[in-house]
C-alpha cells in the first residue's frame, strides 16, 4: 500500500504539466530570440550598410536590455504575481519582434532588440520561478527543466530555420524575425487560462484561493493539506526574509551561490559557441560557411538532446552529481579542444565535433540546465523573485562580458589559450559546486527555507523528501 502511495505521489496532475509547458514558452522565446539574430547577420549588414561595431551593438543591446530590465521586474514579480509578469513578457516579445521585422532604419531595429532583450531577461527567470512554485517537490527539478528544454529547443530551432530559410530571398531575415511572434501569441493566450502560483497567493494570505488552486494541480487531498500546512508554517515564521535583509546573513550566502552559478554558467564559454560558432568552426577548418553553420546547429541539437536527458534524471541522480560530473567533463573536453588546435588536426574535423559535443554535454547537464533549477529552489519565498532576478542579472551581465569580449580574446590570445582559459573556469566551477551548492532533490521549498533560517551550512540546506513528509505528519498528529 505504501508503495502505491509513493508511486502516486510522483505522478503529477496532468494540468500542472500543461501549466509548465505554457510557462516554458517563455523559455522557448528566450532561446529563439537570443539566437535567431545570428542567422541574419550578412543580410542585415548588407541592407543597412552596417559596420562591425554597429552589428555588435545590435547583438549586444538585447543583453543590455536584459541586464536593465531584470532588477526592476524582480520587485514587480513579488508584487503583481509571476503570471502577470509572463503576460507582460508575451506582449513585449510581440512588440519587439514587430519593430525588428518592419525596421527600415537602424534605430527601430536597435529599439526592437532592446525590448526583446528586456523580455528575454525577465522570461529567463520568471518562467522557471513560476514552474517551481507550481510543481510538486518530488518532480520539481524535471518540471523546471521543461523550461531549459524549451530554451535549447528554441536555440536549435532558430539555427535550423536560418539554415533552410536564409537563401530564399535577400530579405528573408524579416520572415525569420516575424516568426518570433507566433510562440509569443501562444504564450499570451495560454497564460490567461492558468492560475496564479499558490505560494504567491499564500503570501497574500488568501487561504481559500490557495486551496482552490492546489485542488486543480495536486492529485490527492493529503498532498494538498500537507502543502498548505508547510506554506502556513513558513508564512508564520517571524524571522522570514524580506528585501531589507537580502544582503545580510544567512541570505547573503545563499544569494552568492546563485550569483556564482550564474557567472560560471556564462564564463564557461557556452555563448562563444552559440553567438560565434561559425567563426570558431571556420578557424577549425570547417568550410564553406554553410558547413560552419551546420556544425553550430549540431551544437544546438546536442544541447537540446542532453537538456531532455537531464530532465529525466535530475530528480533521480540529484543536482550535485550532475553538476559535478558535468563541469568536470566540460573542463576535460575543452582541454582536448585546445589540443586539437595545438596539434593542428584540421584534416580530422570529426575530432573537433566530438570534443565540442562532449563539452556541450557536460555543460548542459550541469550549470547550463541546473543553474535555473537551483536558483528556483534555494531562496526564501518573500524574496524569491528579487533574489532570482539578482542572480539572473549577474548571469546576463556575465553573458554580456563574454559576448562583447570573446572575439577580441580569441583573435588576440589565439584559440589554444582561449580554450585553456574556459577549461580552467569549468574546473573552478567544479570546486565551487563541491563546497557550496546544496542537494535539493525532493525537498520542499519550505523545508529549504527552514534550514536556511535555522543557520545550516549551504551544503546542508537539502534533506530527503521522506524526512520532510515525516516531520510534517508528526506536526499534524
Amino acid at each position: 500500500m505504501s508503495f502505491l502511495t509513493e508511486k502516486s505521489s510522483r505522478q503529477p496532475n496532468y494540468f500542472v504539466i500543461l501549466i509548465a509547458a505554457i510557462a516554458a514558452l517563455g523559455g522557448f522565446l528566450f532561446g529563439f530570440d537570443s539566437s535567431i539574430i545570428a542567422d541574419t547577420k550578412d543580410q542585415i549588414t548588407a541592407q543597412f550598410s552596417l559596420t562591425d561595431f554597429q552589428w555588435s551593438w545590435i547583438v549586444s543591446v538585447s543583453l543590455l536590455g536584459s541586464v536593465i530590465g531584470i532588477p526592476i521586474s524582480g520587485l514587480m514579480a513579488d508584487r503583481i504575481s509571476r503570471k502577470s509578469m509572463l503576460i507582460l513578457v508575451a506582449v513585449g516579445f510581440i512588440m519587439g519582434a514587430i519593430l525588428c521585422a518592419q525596421a527600415t532604419q537602424l534605430q527601430p531595429l536597435i529599439i526592437g532588440r532592446f525590448v526583446i532583450g528586456i523580455c528575454i531577461g525577465i522570461a529567463s527567470y520568471i518562467s522557471p520561478l513560476f514552474i517551481a512554485e507550481m510543481a510538486p517537490a518530488s518532480i520539481r527539478g524535471g518540471m523546471i527543466l521543461m523550461n531549459g528544454l524549451a530554451i535549447t529547443f528554441g536555440q536549435a530551432f532558430s539555427f535550423l530555420l536560418g539554415y533552410f530559410l536564409h537563401d530564399i530571398s535577400a530579405s528573408s531575415w524579416r520572415l525569420l524575425l516575424w516568426l518570433g511572434t507566433l510562440p509569443a501569441f501562444c504564450l499570451l493566450i495560454g497564460i490567461l487560462f492558468v492560475p496564479h502560483s499558490p505560494r504567491w497567493i499564500m503570501a497574500k494570505q488568501d487561504f481559500d484561493k490557495v486551496y482552490r488552486v492546489l485542488k486543480k494541480i495536486r492529485r490527492t487531498e493529503a498532498e494538498i493539506q500537507t502543502e498548505i500546512l508547510e506554506m502556513k508554517l513558513n508564512l508564520m515564521q517571524p524571522s522570514s526574509a524580506n528585501r531589507l535583509t537580502l544582503f545580510k546573513k544567512p541570505f547573503l550566502f545563499v544569494l552568492m551561490v546563485g550569483l556564482g552559478l550564474g557567472i560560471f554558467q556564462q564564463f564557461s564559454g557556452i555563448n562563444s559557441i552559440m553567438y560565434y560558432g561559425p567563426v570558431v568552426f571556420e578557424t577549425a577548418g570547417f568550410y564553406p560557411i554553410k558547413t560552419a553553420l551546420l556544425a553550430t546547429f549540431w551544437m544546438g541539437l546536442i544541447n537540446f538532446i542532453f537538456t531532455a536527458i537531464t530532465l529525466f534524471f535530475v530528480d533521480k541522480l540529484g543536482r550535485r552529481f550532475l553538476l559535478l560530473s558535468g563541469t568536470l567533463l566540460a573542463s576535460i573536453s575543452l582541454v582536448l579542444v585546445a589540443c586539437y588546435y595545438q596539434l593542428q588536426w584540421f584534416n580530422q574535423k570529426w575530432l573537433m565535433l566530438c570534443f565540442m559535443s562532449t563539452y556541450i554535454m557536460g555543460y548542459c547537464i550541469s550549470v547550463g540546465s541546473l543553474f535555473w533549477v537551483i536558483i528556483s529552489e534555494i531562496y526564501p519565498l518573500k524574496i524569491r523573485g528579487l533574489a532570482m532576478s539578482i542572480a539572473t542579472v549577474a548571469q546576463w551581465g556575465a553573458n554580456f562580458v563574454v559576448s562583447i569580449s570573446f572575439l577580441g580574446i580569441f583573435h588576440h590570445f589565439g584559440e589554444i589559450k582561449t580554450f585553456w582559459l574556459f577549461s580552467f573556469i569549468c574546473l573552478c566551477a567544479f570546486i565551487f559546486i563541491y563546497y557550496f551548492v546544496p542537494e535539493t532533490t525532493g525537498v520542499s521549498l519550505e523545508k529549504i527555507e527552514e534550514n536556511l533560517l535555522a543557520g545550516k551550512k549551504l551544503r546542508e540546506l537539502g534533506q530527503s523528501f521522506d524526512n520532510v513528509i515525516g516531520e510534517v505528519e508528526s506536526v499534524t498528529v
